[in-house]
């Protein structure tokens, strides 16, 4: 599995370098794709399901806007590094998380965009091991902590998340509708292109 995921990145960072130059992308008629544009996210992640624990979360984004407008494709691997598994070890098996994200509303102080997401994750079964594939919808809210603060370069895309994630398949059945429910939240910081 651990292999599946490295090609899956490997492919995704491949294909956004490849776009990032813009005669490579004039050249193969990639005009679809723009710039891509890498950022990791810290944060918590925390299940709405009652006496479910708060953990950290590592999360790294590689997002490629379109050329459709207000639309972004996402490529994500996000862990639970200290996440406890129950048996005295650490239930950090990473998870990609892949799909198109569209903005809804853009202001100088905040945005809303809604997503709609497939998620290749473990804890199919009960088991840290066992992936699968889930959909789930997402509402992302950011506030523009750069743009707030009138920082320059790339410090103006400082800020802070929180996304509201709702998984819709492979839920096992008599789980409420609380369960399904993830809240994320964090810090955004732009990692590149890096801008003077």
């Amino acid at each position: 599995m651990k292999r599946i995921l490295g090609i899956v990145m490997g492919g995704a960072l491949v294909l956004g370098l490849a776009v990032s130059s813009p005669a490579m992308a004039q050249r193969n008629g990639m005009g679809f794709f723009h710039a891509p544009v890498f950022v990791a996210q810290p944060g918590i992640v925390h299940n709405l399901a009652t006496g479910a624990s708060t953990e950290f979360l590592a999360r790294f984004v590689t997002a490629i806007p379109l050329s459709i407008e207000r639309t972004t494709l996402v490529a994500i691997i996000q862990w639970t590094p200290f996440a406890d598994n129950g048996t005295s070890g650490k239930a950090n098996a990473p998870a990609f998380v892949y799909g198109p994200v569209v903005n809804i509303l853009n202001q100088k102080q905040f945005s809303l965009d809604g997503d709609a997401l497939f998620a290749y994750a473990p804890g199919c079964s009960g088991s840290t091991s066992d992936y699968c594939h889930k959909f789930l919808v997402e509402a992302d809210g950011v506030i523009k902590l750069g743009s707030l603060m009138n920082a320059k370069g790339q410090f103006g895309s400082l800020g802070l998340y929180a996304f509201l994630a709702y998984q819709i398949s492979q839920v096992p059945s008599g789980t409420p509708s609380r369960n399904r429910m993830t809240l994320l939240a964090g810090l955004t910081l732009p990692l590149a292109p890096w801008h003077r």
